[in-house]
């Protein structure tokens, strides 16, 4: 997907492989960037989902990260989206957390944190700018990060 006319200020919900993508050298960085782009020009109206975060803060110290390096990379992902204006962090409530725990059910391959961020973004009827094909094969809408 590519933002042109009639996507103007369209709304998105980032997950963890748009956050992972703020890295230089992350295969999605030119993708995320050109969505960070069109953040700031008012083009894409992008939202971080807070159980993205606590993901990728799982994520950091599963590969062996510890507090200081995971403080690191945390606030150079946050200096990066405050840089183009990302400030709108959503929480996850708990009426989130039953309807992931019924999405689990339902989709046995699901993931713990892929189900949360389906769950909210169900809520808040706004699609997840993903890479991952998980989203669409459970139903929930989705911007395609890597046709960006």
């Amino acid at each position: 997907m590519v933002i042109g006319e009639g996507e103007a200020g369209k709304k998105a919900l980032i997950e963890s492989d748009f956050l992972f993508g703020l890295r230089l050298s992350d295969k999605r960085h030119r993708r995320v960037r050109r969505a960070l782009v069109a953040h700031r020009n008012g083009d894409l109206q992008l939202r971080v989902l807070s159980s993205a975060v606590v993901e990728v803060r799982a994520v950091l110290y599963s590969r062996g990260l510890g507090p200081a390096e995971s403080e690191d990379a945390l606030s150079l992902m946050d200096a990066t989206l405050a840089g183009y204006g990302v400030r709108e962090f959503l929480p996850v409530e708990m009426a989130d957390v039953v309807v992931a725990e019924r999405l689990r059910l339902q989709y046995p391959g699901l993931g713990f944190f892929d189900s949360l961020h389906a769950a909210t973004s169900r809520r808040l009827a706004l699609p997840i700018l993903s890479s991952e094909g998980i989203y669409r094969r459970i139903g929930i809408s989705t911007l395609d990060l890597d046709r960006l």
